[in-house]
């Protein structure tokens, strides 16, 4: 594939510093994410996978993103098929292929992954001459809609159950077994769901008449259980991207499940129970993860960050530990229920961009429904706490359309968020409100998995009226596009008749439904229409004894409980929190391995002080290679690769002073994407004491395959700037496919012209280059022709010689040879 023609290059190059690739492999696992690669690499669970897939000696696990239309675009055209990065082995030729389910307007996606891998798409059409297509994730509590795609489903915790899986498939790879046998074998794992062995039923009306089950002692499967979070195996040294990634810094899961029983949150019920890791694991991971992957800050994840026994400790230390590197801290869930003031005195150490706060609901009636748990006091004064320490922006997050909502509590988000944004003046400083609201969508294993969801209309009223009244409180309004929230919900609580429009929705173009620029509802529309389907049908209210799709897959917590919640929401009657020891016998606890596992321990080791002298300062001037896939950086992307790499190799750089420091290192001219170049130029500022082949050692011991530091040398801290040094560039050009007699006769012919401008429209603004005064000299040899030019592009080059203006820098090969400096008296 031609990666110049496509947006962003990175994307598929492969290559980064932590990938793994293995060459010879007994069963090759592909991950497959079904979103664009800057989200997938942001995806935590992916990380957690690879990490522990590759960690045994003939595994392999790869990655696959969903591509972007660009990038299909030419695969199509070129009827190539859609393959890993790692090794760039088709789809069809993995052992197993493992889908996320992160978000149910991926679902598209996945089928279209399918579909570029030329894989038949449903189940019953692959025997075992193909992966086997499993799935797993969030959404995987009801897969069904998905169902008649996927050989296999695991529910719930992953890290040891995918070896289990793997294993399984290696077997029978080795057996020589039918598909039959190995989705027997599979059935043995806890947690793994066939759904060829069960057949839903339908009455007349189109409800669940029942779900039979096609194997004996195989009626349903309850999710997969991780008993000890700390002893887990975590990923501390992950694949580190060249581009900007949604979440680009240091995750590091420090909890997993709640234990606060909000009833509108599947993440809440199916990630039970509450399982904490302890300091010192957390602290030992961050110490390896910073220093292999060279991040600059750490994100501290969990359902619900503040909720983190020893949070306040935790983030102390943190804090403290990492000062001198300039590592910040950020903490992105957290409630107002667990902030206290110490901990707001730690959090506002960092960088301040705005700090989140979720009410949910607009009144305390609304909270008190779905258990939510804090009261319009507890937010006001959260808020007066935050502005008072720095802050200038607080982002509130509410849903509309929950159960039993009146108008007076989606009137209250508005006056909610007023007063909030009053505390700011109440203490003396300025402060702004951002409110964003989604539309409740009702999900499986909830307490509100019978409620009906608001209509398209409905959702579009309520936001009008929602941005009328914030309007005129002088307060800032997001939502989500109502027809995302409808298909979201039909899809959510949808059963397997919704297979066939997934598969007409991707036949009509239909994918990245999640990116408000590529959803189309008439397309979506017509899908439905044509398989026969009336989408509403999915969002009407569950009759309390009616069979649900979801019925025969156990999240752990029991029917009656959800019940039992759902009377209680009905009632505003709260439900205590159980890490306290108050258990609400929810189902998910043996007590003996499956339990609430609280972290105890506050007696972290800390890293002992030692004072640090301000650094002298030395300049290192290194000339570095960039080739093979490297080319397609962007200088952005360099300069990402740099600021990782300098950590890395624990090069002692200087940093820029401010509020965002950065290191101290500078380029000569950016090179365009798609030149290779021998002869790239940068300045770095570091402590003085290290050799400068000393610093050449260490970046290129971490530098990924495809850059290299050629020379280096230490120069005066003062001299000019590489920039205002270099005269001249010499660069090979290729043109293929050219006539070398007439490539000749066209570089004489250039040479012979007095000048030859070329306009320029960069940022509304023309500019004239004179390529022909730019030129230093010119020289052909068949199809290449060297150049040694001041200024102007190889590619303005190229067409300027050639006649062609049509000429793309794809249709020729540059290679930057060597930066001609000026004589200095």
């Amino acid at each position: 594939m031609n990666l110049l023609a496509v947006e962003k290059p990175a994307r598929y190059m492969g290559g980064e510093m932590g990938s793994i690739r293995k060459d010879a492999a007994d069963l090759r696992f592909a991950l497959a994410f079904p979103d664009v690669y800057e989200v997938g690499m942001s995806h935590l669970g992916l990380r957690i996978l690879y990490h522990v897939l590759n960690a045994v000696d003939g595994i392999a696990a790869e990655r696959v993103f969903a591509p972007w239309p660009d990038m299909e675009a030419q695969m199509s055209a070129a009827g190539a098929p859609l393959a890993t990065l790692e090794t760039a082995t088709p789809l069809a030729a993995c052992d197993i292929i493992g889908f996320t389910l992160q978000y149910e307007l991926s679902y598209t996606n996945i089928v279209n992954m399918l579909r570029l891998g030329a894989i038949p798409l449903l189940a019953k059409d692959r025997d075992e001459t193909f992966p086997l297509i499993l799935a797993g994730g969030p959404c995987a509590y009801n897969p069904e809609p998905l169902a008649p795609f996927f050989d296999a489903v695991l529910l719930g915790d992953g890290e040891e159950a995918i070896l289990e899986i793997a294993r399984a498939v290696l077997a029978a790879k080795k057996a020589g077994e039918s598909k039959a046998q190995l989705l027997e074998r599979l059935t043995a794992i806890a947690g793994v769901y066939v759904p060829s062995l069960f057949e839903p039923q339908y009455h007349p009306d189109g409800t669940l008449s029942g779900i039979k089950a096609l194997k004996s002692g195989y009626s349903s499967v309850r999710r997969r259980f991780l008993s000890d979070l700390d002893s887990a195996p975590y990923p501390d040294s992950p694949v580190v991207p060249f581009m900007k990634t949604i979440h680009d810094r240091v995750a590091l899961e420090i909890a997993r499940g709640c234990t606060r029983g909000c009833r509108f949150c599947q993440a809440g019920y199916v990630y039970r129970p509450l399982r904490e890791r302890s300091p010192g694991t957390i602290l030992n991971l961050i110490d390896k993860t910073l220093q292999a992957t060279g991040y600059d800050e750490i994100s501290l994840l969990s359902l619900s960050t503040g909720d983190y026994s020893c949070v306040t400790p935790l983030v102390t230390e943190l804090m403290a530990r990492y000062a001198e590197e300039r590592v910040a801290v950020s903490l992105p869930s957290l409630r107002v229920g667990s902030l206290s003031d110490e901990l707001i005195e730690e959090i506002k150490k960092v960088r301040k961009t705005g700090f989140t706060l979720a009410p949910e609901a607009g009144s305390d009636r609304m909270r008190r429904v779905i258990n939510k748990g804090i009261s319009e006091a507890d937010l006001i004064s959260g808020a007066a706490s935050i502005y008072k320490a720095g802050w200038r922006l607080i982002k509130l997050y509410f849903m509309i359309g929950l159960p039993g909502e009146t108008p007076d509590d989606i009137a209250q988000i508005a006056t909610l968020a007023r007063q909030v944004k009053d505390q700011a003046k109440g203490n003396g400083v300025g402060g702004d409100v951002n409110v964003a609201v989604s539309t409740f969508v009702p999900k499986a294993h909830t307490p509100f998995q019978w409620e009906p969801q608001i209509s398209m209309q409905e959702t579009t009223d309520l936001q009008y009226q929602l941005h009328c009244d914030l309007k005129k409180r002088k307060l800032r309004f997001k939502w989500q596009d109502a027809p995302l929230s409808f298909l979201e919900g039909v899809f959510a609580r949808g059963d397997r008749r919704l297979a066939p429009v997934l598969a007409r929705a991707v036949e009509l173009g239909c994918r990245f439904d999640g990116w408000r620029e590529h959803f189309r509802l008439e397309k979506w529309l017509q899908a439905f229409a044509d398989c026969g389907v009336e989408p509403e049908w999915y969002l009407r209210q569950r009759l309390l004894d009616e069979i649900l799709p979801w019925d025969h897959l156990d999240c752990g917590v029991t029917r009656d409980f959800l019940l039992s919640e759902r009377e209680r929401a009905l009632a505003e009657a709260a439900t205590t929190d159980c890490r306290d020891g108050s258990c609400g016998a929810c189902g998910v606890c043996d007590f003996s391995v499956v339990s609430n596992r609280i972290s105890t321990k506050t007696d972290m080791p800390v890293r002992p002080e030692f004072r640090v002298d301000e650094p002298v300062a030395a300049r290192m001037r290194l000339r570095f290679s960039k080739t093979g896939v490297m080319r397609y950086l962007s200088h952005l992307e360099l300069i990402t690769v740099f600021t990782r790499a300098v950590s890395r190799g624990e090069v002692p750089i200087l940093f820029s002073l401010g509020f965002h420091p950065h290191p101290r290192f500078s380029f000569g001219t950016a090179t365009s994407v798609g030149v290779e170049s021998q002869a790239e130029y940068m300045d770095m500022f570091v402590a003085s004491g290290i050799a400068a082949r000393e610093v050449q050692a260490r970046l290129n011991a971490v530098l990924p395959e495809g850059l290299s530091i050629l020379e280096s040398e230490e120069v005066d801290v003062k001299s000019p700037s590489i920039s205002t040094l270099i005269d001249a560039t010499r660069y090979r050009i290729t043109v293929a496919g050219a006539d070398p007699e007439e490539l000749s006769k066209q570089c004489v012919q250039f040479l012979a012209h007095d000048s030859f401008a070329i306009q320029r429209t960069k940022k509304g603004q023309t500019q004239s280059v004179d390529l022909r005064s730019e030129t230093v000299s010119l020289a052909v040899d068949r199809h290449t022709f060297e150049l040694v030019a001041r200024r102007g592009k190889p590619v303005e080059f190229a067409r300027a010689i050639t006649g062609d203006e049509a000429l793309k820098g794809d249709d020729i090969l540059v290679e930057k040879l060597e930066v001609i400096f000026k004589q200095v008296s």
